[in-house]
């Protein structure tokens, strides 16, 4: 194994500092010119290094500017969505209420099942009317109420798990005042997600 050098070889960490990432890495290097153990454990896969020649030659090509480019704007573009859904999930939360749209009844009925299964037609008639009412729970908690969003902007944060179950018990209570025929499908869905301690189904 050659010995490594700060000037010859670099690892995956320090390519990923200069704006690599693991698809350039692939593109543009290939395998590894040589590797070394790894720091963490000794049962682990070896840490690839590559020489430092190869990274500056790369570099240094239209073809590596423009792709660099282009994961500038892509990792821009992913920071802004992780902005905005946060920005809208504190906004929901703030909120004195969380607004739930007042739907016909076909109209949420058929939502409902496309929700459930958009590949088939299942005939709304054969539904008994608790499954019936728990796929229209989900499709309001999901799809009109933002819900999913909103706990993605709640990842990693300190506080999330008291944040989600306020956040949860707060959209099953709007969905039971906007359609008081779904308060009991909305209180059952809300006791077994507590008792699981996730989102619900």
């Amino acid at each position: 194994m050659a010995p490594r050098t700060k000037t010859r070889y670099l690892n995956i960490s320090s390519l990923t500092a200069r704006g690599w990432t693991p698809a350039m890495i692939r593109d543009f290097l290939g395998r590894p010119d040589t590797t070394e153990p790894n720091p963490r454990s000794a049962q682990a896969a070896p840490t690839p290094l590559f020489a430092l020649s190869r990274i500056r030659a790369a570099e240094r090509t239209a073809k590596f500017a423009a792709r660099l480019a282009q994961a500038a704007r892509r990792s821009a573009a992913a920071k802004a969505a992780a902005r905005r859904r946060r920005m809208e999930m504190l906004r929901l939360m703030a909120a004195e209420e969380i607004p739930i749209p007042k739907l016909e009844p076909s109209v949420l009925e058929a939502r409902a099942v496309r929700h459930r299964d958009a590949r088939t037609r299942i005939d709304i008639r054969t539904l008994d009317p608790k499954t019936l009412n728990r796929w229209k729970v989900n499709y309001l908690r999901h799809h009109l109420t933002r819900y999913d969003p909103m706990i993605e902007g709640l990842f990693g944060r300190v506080g999330r798990a008291d944040v989600e179950r306020s956040l949860r018990r707060r959209v099953f209570d709007a969905i039971a005042r906007t359609y008081p025929d779904l308060q009991e499908e909305c209180q059952r869905q809300l006791r077994a997600s507590e008792r699981r301690g996730t989102g619900g189904p």
